[in-house]
């Protein structure tokens, strides 16, 4: 079979429509940035801080640091998106990220440390996780919800994929031999991938959105198209920040940290290491379950539900290492993970449109790669001067608490929406 784009002479052979080609490759691109996601990058962080002689404090600076320089360029990143499509900058964004990870091969130092974090982090999260969600976005419109979350599907396996896949290497290689065979994994998997499958949006090639599906029985919604100006004056936009920062913060202070606090629970190495692959599974059926009820319900609506469980999981470890706990403990932070992940995905593209998607996307990841940069900081200082992480899961529970309530109280955007809705055609773009 072949996929359906537009040429002067079609053979008979049976077509299948390109939205199932590009919902495979922002999936794999999502897959591909786990080199850079704080899943993958918690297994390298021990035998870094012990092979150059820094703290652990000083190690979660430098992430928070690198994590913060890398997403500056995250807004220009989604404008790039807008006018030039996703296939050029995706291609340029996965050469990034093979050359990131050779260059945490080379790091020597707290400095080059942070200049390789900023590097790593800005091409997988502020980068590649953009555009990969970007080209899903563009190419599905009524069934957004479970096209991103299959999408980021991508991002679950991968977290239950590279945890171990990077602990054999570090075991073989070492964590400097490691990085270089992702750095080699990622010029041969996803470059290729983003050069040759990713493409713009559907109505430039004379295709449908949605794969071509048929559209649902209910009489379709115009589809909103709010500027990025437009988009943060209003609270579903901030709401959705909000929930982004925090479930980054947290769940990636928890996530990057992870070994630490098991060893403060009295877990093991090893369950530790199981848990981290029973995260990533739940994730996907979070994810999954959660798409599917962002194509019937406001996304707003299902904030609370993301931060309940990411709430539920910050107070978990505080209640030592039983398997029940630990278990628990999993589920509730693969859940709150992969509820948001899907919430985000589609939520920005439900109330704002594709038109200017990318810059509003891009916008938004600033605020939620940030939670990720400062997320790990009170965590570090708290096992550092208190030897307990317990008053900051406190304080993180409260705030996701704090949050979900948040939800029943902002509106949505959509009663704004035809005042807003821009009617000039979109500037046409190359792929």
């Amino acid at each position: 079979m072949r996929a359906e784009l537009p040429q002067p002479a079609r053979s008979k052979l049976p077509t299948i429509h390109y939205g199932w080609i590009i919902l495979g490759a922002g999936t794999f691109g999502s897959f591909m940035t786990l080199p850079g996601q704080t899943a993958g990058v918690s297994v390298f962080f021990d035998p870094i801080t012990s092979e150059l002689g820094i703290s652990r404090t000083s190690a979660s600076i430098a992430y928070a640091a690198g994590t913060l320089a890398g997403i500056l360029p995250a807004p220009a990143i989604g404008r790039w998106i807008d006018r030039l499509g996703p296939r050029p900058t995706a291609t340029i964004i996965a050469l990034g990220l093979a050359l990131a990870c050779a260059f945490m091969a080379c790091v020597q130092s707290a400095l080059t440390l942070l200049m390789g974090f900023a590097f790593l982090r800005g091409a997988a999260i502020g980068g590649l996780s953009l555009v990969s969600q970007q080209v899903v976005n563009l190419w599905f419109v009524r069934r957004r919800g479970i096209a991103a979350a299959a999408a980021s599907l991508g991002l679950a396996a991968g977290s239950m994929v590279f945890p171990q896949g990077n602990d054999f290497l570090i075991s073989q290689f070492g964590w400097r031999g490691a990085y270089l065979a992702l750095a080699g994994s990622v010029a041969l998997t996803i470059l290729p991938v983003a050069a040759l499958l990713f493409r713009d949006r559907p109505e430039k090639f004379g295709l449908s959105p949605d794969a071509g599906l048929a559209r649902p029985s209910k009489e379709p919604q115009p589809e909103p198209s709010f500027s990025r100006q437009q988009a943060l004056r209003t609270g579903a936009f901030w709401l959705l920040c909000a929930a982004g920062f925090l479930t980054n913060a947290v769940g990636t202070a928890l996530l990057l940290n992870h070994f630490s606090i098991m060893q403060t629970a009295g877990v093991a190495y090893v369950d530790a290491l199981t848990l981290l692959a029973l995260t990533g599974g739940v994730q996907a059926v979070a994810t999954i379950g959660t798409g599917i009820l962002v194509d019937r319900f406001e996304p707003r609506r299902l904030v609370p539900l993301a931060m309940g469980m990411l709430a539920l999981a910050s107070v978990l470890p505080a209640f030592g290492g039983s398997v029940a706990v630990s278990w628990l403990y999993a589920l509730s932070l693969g859940g709150a993970y992969g509820s948001q992940q899907a919430i985000n995905a589609a939520g920005y593209a439900q109330y704002f449109g594709r038109d200017h998607l990318g810059a509003i996307r891009g916008t938004s990841f600033v605020f939620g790669v940030a939670g990720a940069a400062l997320g790990p900081l009170p965590f570090a200082a708290s096992i550092e001067w208190t030897g307990s992480y317990a008053a900051v899961l406190a304080i993180c529970s409260g705030l996701s608490l704090v949050c979900g309530t948040a939800a029943f109280v902002v509106s949505g955007p959509s009663v704004a929406a035809d005042a807003m809705m821009v009617t000039a055609p979109t500037t046409e773009r190359t792929s």
